[in-house]
């Protein structure tokens, strides 16, 4: 089980969001400023099976950092998540393992390149 906060570092800078709330299979972070709220949901449910594929786990993480509204400039949010879907006896992290480092490999060049919508 996770633990009640989780810290995310972004720009260099820890930030420590608080669980806010959990249910059955899934949990909610919170960390709010005067200028930023930053929140995370982590989600987890199986998709359904069909006479041609198995059911699959699926883990859902979402990120979300608001810029609160300051003179003229209003209110804005950046979003990344990822999805993880495997049957549920495969453990292996090898594979997100590697998309990982593939994100922030080389100065993350392959999210600037992204972000200058190449593909």
């Amino acid at each position: 089980m996770l633990g009640n906060t989780l810290t995310i570092t972004i720009a260099g800078v820890a930030r420590v969001l608080v669980k806010i709330n959990q249910d059955a299979y899934s949990s909610e972070y919170m960390l709010r400023n005067s200028t930023h709220q930053y929140t995370a949901k982590i989600r987890h449910s199986r998709t359904k099976a069909t006479n041609s594929s198995p059911s699959y786990d699926r883990h859902n993480v979402e990120f979300v950092v608001t810029t609160f509204a300051a003179g003229e400039v209003p209110e804005f949010y950046q979003k990344f998540y990822f999805v993880l879907e495997a049957l549920p006896s495969d453990t292996s992290v090898d594979m997100p393992d590697a998309v990982a480092d593939l994100l922030i490999a080389s100065s993350n060049e392959f999210l600037v390149s992204m972000l200058g919508w190449e593909s």
